[in-house]
């Protein structure tokens, strides 16, 4: 039996998950969490023996991966992790805010109590995360909340749009995090947030949504600069029979 590569651990299928689907949903978790840092090659043998699965299912899931942007396919390495420069990111960062001010917007005028009490509780299941020291609990938390908005506010367009722009930045948005004032800040903004909806005030929760990602330039622009929360390249890498975790 082969063995898994040292950073995996084994992964739960979900009820009426495809294998492909499964594939995808963990290499793009390792990706977020940099286990699979910029630049690592990916192999598809390494990671069908890693998940315990065949090729075919990870040659799919890097497939949909390059299409969400978070991996490239290059003529002469063939599927690695998605690098982008520190400008890439802040501007996407940008770019998201002033979509996600146009949410606020939207979402104040379509929002239903229901929609309210949703997000209520997803509020505050991502603040037990927090407090739970669960950080990758907590960002798969807060991006329920942000898919919501995007949902309440009716607009099939902007949902496309914020759907690609946030793909290509997941692990740069998991990042920012590691920095706990960052976190704490990322948890304030969300108490305002959700202040701002229950009090129905668009212009409020439009400016806050449009401040809340780009205001995270500096802990971008740190950790590019000391390269602390992004892992150097890897390569997952077959040798023999066992499966090992090696350095380009």
């Amino acid at each position: 039996m082969a063995k898994q590569p040292r950073h995996a651990e084994p992964p739960t299928r979900g009820v009426h998950e495809s294998l492909h689907e499964l594939a995808t949903r963990h290499i793009r978790e390792m990706i977020v969490k940099s286990e699979l840092g910029p630049g690592t090659r990916l192999h598809e043998q390494a990671l069908s023996e890693a998940l315990g699965i065949s090729r075919t299912p990870v040659r799919e899931a890097i497939r949909a991966l390059a299409a969400e942007g978070l991996v490239e396919v290059l003529s002469n390495k063939g599927a690695v992790v998605r690098e982008m420069t520190v400008d890439e990111v802040l501007d996407t960062f940008q770019v998201i805010g002033a979509l996600d001010s146009l949410v606020g917007d939207l979402a104040v005028a379509n929002m239903t109590p229901q929609d309210l009490a949703d997000l209520e509780d997803m509020h505050d299941r991502m603040r037990s995360r927090f407090e739970a020291k669960d950080l990758f609990g907590y960002f798969k938390a807060n991006q329920e909340i942000h898919r919501k908005l995007v949902a309440i506010s009716g607009n099939a367009t902007l949902q496309r749009q914020l759907q690609g722009l946030n793909a290509q930045v997941q692990p740069y948005r998991y990042s920012v995090n590691i920095d706990r004032e960052s976190w704490e800040r990322s948890v304030r903004d969300h108490e305002a947030i959700m202040d701002a909806l229950r009090d129905r005030d668009p212009a409020a929760l439009a400016k806050l949504l449009r401040q809340h990602l780009p205001a995270k330039s500096d802990v971008v622009r740190h950790a590019f600069a000391s390269a602390s929360a992004l892992k150097r390249p890897r390569t997952v890498r077959r040798r023999s029979s066992s499966m090992m975790v090696g350095r380009e």
